[in-house]
């Protein structure tokens, strides 16, 4: 009588590695800073001088604005504001001349006070009228719009032509972001808000840059929770002087709050849960004996193990299925658990850092 033969199994080592204890959440990415150019006088948008994509800088012209009766008015306030000051003249003559009669009793006091009183009045008249003439230069230059930040252009919403201004219902006429620096924000649970400091590391990958990774740092923590999601948000920037990252990319953060440095770790199949305990199988000679460990940090296709294993040992990583303490097996070691590839064909590569 023929016997089954042992059943073939996949095992590796265990892996000492320094384990990253982080918080992970799902991102986006925005702008540092975001800027609507708008208009606060009325008037018809004469010329837009950039479009989306444009980079501007600070200061840049933008766009003009053909204003409706602004220069009708400033020259009005100009022509009030050249009487008042032919009024002051006429006023501190009249004062002088009444300054100059009270001593020898030709005019009465009373005259005198009228004199000052009515040069007082004259200019302060002169002076609400360059005031008036002042307020009117600036609205006039306010029709140049320029940039009020560094950045790119992210929107362009009206075309030469179109009424602007308050009260028009147009809203902004572009859009500037400030994309040299990108913040993300990290929503952190209520458990793990205690592990959080300013300066700690976040590692992001993004979806549309697979096989990539970029570290930023914590800059901020919100000094609350949100009451609706009991979470706790942590902004990191990156650096994008590179220009190869976009606001509205979408990925995955984690922040480190600690390491274990030399921790032991298996993959992810090699762990069996049965009744809110895990086990694995570890090779003696030729046969397994199945432990129960205790793990630490998921790391998605590995797990730490905290108690269980030593160093040098060997888990059973595929075909645990029907194994038992003591069963008998072969092991095939350096193979793909999933493809039955060499393991060496198939090992993932590290994420290079950005």
């Amino acid at each position: 009588m023929r016997t089954r033969p042992a059943p073939l199994v996949a095992v590796a080592k265990v892996t000492v590695r320094d384990v990253e204890e982080s918080v992970r959440a799902p991102v986006d990415l925005r702008p540092l800073l975001q800027a609507e150019v708008g208009v606060k006088s009325v008037g018809y948008l004469d010329a837009v001088l950039v479009d989306r994509g444009d980079r501007v800088r600070k200061g840049q012209l933008l766009a003009l604005v053909r204003p409706s009766d602004l220069p009708d008015q400033l020259a009005a306030a100009r022509s009030a504001a050249a009487q008042a000051q032919a009024a002051v003249a006429l006023a501190r003559a009249n004062r002088d001349r009444a300054v100059a009669l009270a001593p020898s009793g030709r005019i009465s006091r009373q005259e005198l006070q009228q004199a000052e009183t009515a040069l007082a009045a004259a200019e302060a008249a002169a002076a609400a009228a360059g005031s008036q003439v002042g307020g009117l230069a600036v609205k006039l230059g306010e029709t140049r719009i320029t940039s009020p930040l560094d950045g790119v252009v992210s929107a362009r919403r009206l075309d030469p032509g179109a009424l602007v201004g308050p009260g028009t219902n147009t809203g902004a006429i572009l859009t500037v972001d400030q994309v040299d620096v990108l913040r993300l924000f990290v929503s952190v649970n209520e458990g793990e808000v205690q592990r959080l400091k300013l300066g700690q590391i976040a590692h992001i990958e993004l979806d549309s840059m697979p096989g990539r990774r970029w570290d930023g740092n914590v800059v901020r923590l919100a000094p609350a929770l949100d009451p609706a999601t009991r979470t706790l948000e942590a902004e990191v920037q990156l650096d994008n002087r590179r220009g190869e990252l976009r606001a509205g990319m979408y990925g995955r953060a984690s922040i480190v709050t600690g390491v274990h440095p030399g921790a032991l770790t298996v993959p992810v199949g090699a762990v069996q849960m049965s009744n809110g305990r895990n086990f694995v199988y570890a090779l003696q000679g030729d046969k397994v004996q199945r432990r129960e460990v205790k793990l630490g940090v998921d790391g998605e296709d590995w797990l730490e193990v905290l108690s269980g294993l030593q160093s040098e040992e060997e888990v059973v990583t595929a075909g645990l299925e029907g194994l038992a303490d003591g069963s008998q097996i072969r092991a095939a070691r350096n193979v793909d658990p999933y493809g039955g590839a060499a393991a060496s064909e198939v090992r993932k590569p590290a994420l290079p850092r950005e």
